[in-house]
């Protein structure tokens, strides 16, 4: 069975409204910068890279736990 190595895995996921639209706008500053750009979708695809996965799921519990602990 032929896998995908970890570190070059493609992803789709569903994102919150208005988060392309922030992602087409910061794509539009760097090429009114630079004259030319990457894209908004290399931009998110840094933003991922860049993310600690460990503080975001330390950041979904703690909503969680926030939540429950308002009942």
């Amino acid at each position: 069975m032929q896998t995908i190595p970890v570190e070059k895995q493609p992803v789709i996921v569903t994102v919150p409204e208005g988060t392309v639209a922030r992602y087409d706008e910061a794509s539009n500053e760097v090429k009114e910068l630079l004259g030319l750009t990457p894209g908004s979708e290399f931009l998110m695809s840094l933003a991922v890279e860049h993310e600690d996965p460990f503080e975001l799921s330390t950041l979904f519990l703690g909503e969680i736990i926030a939540h429950f602990g308002k009942r």
